[in-house]
């Protein structure tokens, strides 16, 4: 105060208290709140520094909440993904389980394989109750004509008849049989019947085709059927309508084709059948595009069997429950397995994030669809089992994605969280205070303090001597 007058001594000794309680007062609050830096007037650089590095630490603290239900949501995904796969084997098994039942269809019934272009050439359908024997009816008249036999090796020979006008029956009989048994076959005459009786002697079928001019059958003989190319392409249904044509121009030998997609079904109810062609090369292609030489048993191929259609419900109810679990993968909204995408953002500025594409990992998205015709044929179950081996491998596709995408989520998440400890510590080496220091600073100013109060003291007392002039 400027009415009071301090010597020169004790003035000093004022100040200097003065700055060691300020340096007190400053050094408490380095101890209270462990911060050197408090605010922008202790030390503008290091306080907007550690401002800034805290401020991104915030931020990215934040971002790491996000990062987490990243991982969930694929976590969640790849839950999904583990139990369809399992779904998935499961009806393989089933699958492999119906395929070990004979199929009805399959043992007498012929299902072509897939026509996809145009055939041209000759097939040749017998059908018989018996394709191991047949019987050629003899005519006196009948000279100079051929017929075809076919056996089922492959084998097969043009014979044509004595040409002797002045022969009988019995004469033409000697010669064709002379020509059956050069075949290997049993051929003998039946003077009664008129008819040479025919039969292969291993068991395997025989068949023969007659021309325009040729020996009369005691049984119906193999028909021959012309295919010819479809312009429109629908290879399958004009095959069919060949067959059945050539049929009905028989006199109904009991073959019936049907179209199946883009494969020809046919069938001979109660009679076996063959389908064969000679060694023309048109007449084998036409065969192979229509599935190769095959014979069949007598039955009823339309007899269902049982087992295979409880088969294909069970089939039919796993797919059901691929389903209801790629629908329930779903976590906070996202479901990856439903096409849902998901993107997991890892910087304070959006620039750096990863995109994970959302599948569909349904039934239908995986190419699974539910069993055909109940299972009853062969080629419906090869078909279910080839379309679950590429759902299994799809769905080995899918885990690997979302797995290498999980790994990616959980390093950068590491990131950040150790990048946040990085500009945290970097903050607190601009701001805080080091305790030791400090306290050992408070140890020194109240020791400056003492002897401060103490000069201030002895300075005092030269003016209290004037009292003693009292």
């Amino acid at each position: 105060m400027a009415d009071i007058s301090l010597t020169a001594s004790m003035r000093s000794n004022l100040l200097s208290l003065q700055n060691t309680q300020s340096l007190m007062d400053m050094t408490q609050e380095r101890l209270a709140t462990g911060n050197k830096v408090n605010s922008a007037i202790d030390n503008p650089s290091s306080y907007y520094t550690a401002q800034s590095l805290n401020n991104r630490a915030d931020d990215l603290d934040a971002l790491l909440d996000s990062m987490g239900q990243g991982v969930q949501t694929i976590k969640a995904a790849n839950e999904g993904i583990e139990t369809i796969t399992s779904f998935v084997q499961q009806a393989k098994a089933v699958a492999n389980s119906a395929r070990d039942i004979a199929s009805n269809y399959d043992k007498y019934a012929i299902t072509t394989d897939e026509v996809t272009k145009p055939v041209d050439g000759e097939i040749i359908l017998d059908t018989r109750t018996d394709l191991t024997a047949f019987d050629l009816e003899i005519q006196a008249d009948d000279f100079e004509k051929e017929f075809t036999v076919y056996l089922e090796n492959g084998t097969q020979k043009t014979i044509t008849t004595i040409a002797d006008a002045g022969g009988d029956e019995s004469d033409i009989a000697a010669s064709i049989i002379t020509d059956l048994q050069g075949m290997g076959l049993n051929a003998s005459w039946d003077e009664d019947a008129s008819t040479i009786n025919v039969s292969s002697t291993d068991g395997t079928a025989i068949s023969w085709t007659k021309g325009a001019d040729s020996l009369q059958a005691a049984t119906e003989n193999a028909m021959v059927v012309t295919l010819e190319p479809d312009s429109t392409g629908q290879n399958s249904a004009t095959i069919a309508a060949a067959i059945n044509q050539a049929n009905e121009d028989a006199g109904d030998i009991g073959i019936v084709a049907n179209p199946d997609g883009k494969m020809v079904a046919i069938t001979a109810e109660d009679l076996e059948f063959r389908i064969f062609a000679d060694d023309v090369e048109k007449n084998q292609a036409a065969l192979k595009a229509l599935g190769g030489a095959q014979d069949k048993s007598a039955g009823i191929a339309s007899e269902v069997r049982q087992e295979r259609i409880d088969y294909a419900a069970q089939f039919n109810e796993i797919l059901s429950q691929i389903d209801n679990v790629a629908k329930d993968s779903v976590y906070k909204g996202i479901n990856l397995l439903q096409e849902n995408d998901l993107t997991v953002i890892f910087n304070e500025d959006r620039s750096s994030k990863l995109e994970v594409e959302g599948v569909d990992a349904s039934a239908k998205g995986l190419g699974l669809s539910a069993a055909r015709n109940d299972w009853q044929r062969d080629s419906d179950i090869d078909f279910a089992i080839s379309q679950v081996e590429s759902a299994i491998r799809e769905l080995r596709t899918m885990a690997s994605d979302f797995g290498n995408n999980y790994s990616i989520v959980q390093t950068r998440q590491d990131f950040t969280d150790n990048l946040i400890n990085v500009l945290t510590e970097g903050a607190d080496n601009l701001t805080l205070a080091d305790m030791n220091e400090e306290s050992a600073n408070m140890l020194a100013l109240q020791t400056r303090q003492q002897l401060g109060i103490n000069s201030l003291s002895l300075a005092s007392q030269a003016s209290q001597a004037v009292l003693k002039l009292f």
